[in-house]
């Protein structure tokens, strides 16, 4: 299974998609979770497996077929970053790509894998787990020595992460059920309703199947927690599935919340996770393009835009898109997102707060956005995230801007930066 859809993803498949696809139909918890890391192991590390194949296979590697490819670089996974025996992830890595069919290219695979073993196991280099251009550009926005820091953590797998819904039960009552249930999980230091699971199934608890919880990465929960309304005037949330966010801030306000997404697969799934569990007849959704939000103007008194991006900053989650994004795809994004910021802003009420967010570490999205939206509305006025904020942002604000920023490499969760503007006429 890991080999098919290790295959699919390199025809474009998003591997999260695929994994929730295909785990439940593994009934044993250890398969699952050995599916997973399988998977996801071997997509954080592809480039850097590929690198160490290519000599192996001399230089051949790129004319090899998918299926191949995905067998070399799951065994090698195997035998490096999961550390498995060398017969346990050579033997089964062969037996997989039999009945896959691969039966004439198991040869190759089993003759390869077996010379790496025996010749002394490559040192997997992490600057090849992105690509150049990337690299390079991390390097001079952030320095070497952090974006070290970065690569290491990203090739990491995340911790799963949860929000408490409000009137739900408490963090201690959920992390004494948790605990009964052989669920490990502490406690967030950064949002008081948030808790990261160490060990277990957390989805699969009644907790979950109550609709206590949102899933929701602690810079996500941070992004929610700034645009915590302050007032009954209503609140919009511009571009919101798959809707945790805008759970959040239902559950924060007695007012009406607007939800918009442009893509209409997404909005359905949107509507619905509102629906279900969103509180009753306060959540409308809207099939609509934030950039001319079909909204009265000037009459929020929260307007948040967590925009789409490049999404370098969640790359530990859906680690194919390192080798999807490209320099033009982040220069199209932000003037996507000027644009939206600019639709956005006409919503607010006189007093109101613009919140903007992005789950990008690059700089023409996040810093340099924030920047020229208040240039171009002097309207607007950057505001302390600690006057709004539910938590402890301790490290996380910048200036030059005035901004929270989150990193990988810094904590674990993913980047995310965010900005409150109040509109101040």
């Amino acid at each position: 299974m890991a080999l098919r859809l290790l295959v699919a993803v390199e025809a474009g498949a998003w591997s999260d998609r695929l994994l929730q696809a295909h785990e439940p139909k593994l009934a044993d918890p250890r398969d699952r979770r050995l599916l997973h890391n399988l998977v996801m192991t071997s997509l954080r590390w592809q480039g850097a497996l590929d690198r160490a194949l290519g000599p192996a296979v001399h230089g051949a590697f790129d004319r090899l077929d998918p299926l191949v490819r995905a067998a070399l670089r799951i065994g090698l996974c195997q035998l490096t970053p999961l550390q498995l025996p060398a017969p346990v992830a050579v033997s089964s890595t062969v037996d997989a790509l039999r009945l896959e069919g691969g039966e004439k290219a198991s040869g190759l695979v089993n003759a390869v894998l077996r010379r790496l073993v025996r010749d002394g196991l490559p040192a997997l280099d992490p600057r090849a787990t992105i690509p150049t251009w990337l690299l390079e550009r991390w390097q001079l926005e952030l320095g070497v020595e952090r974006t070290g820091a970065l690569l290491q953590r990203i090739n990491q797998p995340p911790a799963a992460c949860f929000v408490l819904r409000r009137g739900a039960v408490t963090r201690l009552q959920l992390l004494a059920e948790w605990t009964a249930e052989g669920i490990q999980a502490q406690a967030s230091h950064r949002d008081p309703d948030a808790v990261k699971v160490t060990r277990g199934a957390a989805q699969s608890s009644p907790a979950f199947g109550r609709g206590d919880l949102i899933a929701m990465d602690e810079g996500a929960a941070l992004v929610a927690s700034l645009a915590r309304p302050a007032d009954s005037l209503p609140v919009a949330d511009l571009a919101a599935s798959p809707g945790g966010k805008a759970l959040r801030l239902a559950h924060w306000t007695n007012a009406p919340l607007v939800a918009l997404e442009l893509v209409a697969s997404r909005c359905a799934t949107l509507a619905r996770t509102l629906r279900e569990r969103g509180p009753a007849g306060r959540c409308i959704t809207l099939h609509a393009d934030a950039r001319r939000p079909p909204l009265q103007r000037g009459v929020f008194g929260t307007v948040l835009l967590d925009a789409p991006c490049s999404g370098t900053g969640t790359l530990r989650r859906r680690p194919e898109r390192r080798w999807r994004v490209t320099l033009n795809q982040i220069q199209t994004a932000a003037s996507q997102q000027a644009a939206l910021l600019d639709g956005a802003a006409d919503l607010v009420a006189p007093g109101g707060r613009l919140v903007y967010a992005v789950c990008s570490l690059e700089p023409e999205e996040g810093r340099l956005q924030i920047a020229g939206f208040v240039q171009r509305h002097p309207e607007f006025q950057l505001q302390d995230p600690a006057e709004f904020v539910v938590g402890n942002i301790e490290g996380l604000v910048c200036t030059g801007p005035l901004r929270i920023a989150t990193r990988p490499d810094s904590e674990d969760h993913d980047g995310f930066v965010a900005a409150a503007m109040i509109r101040r006429r």
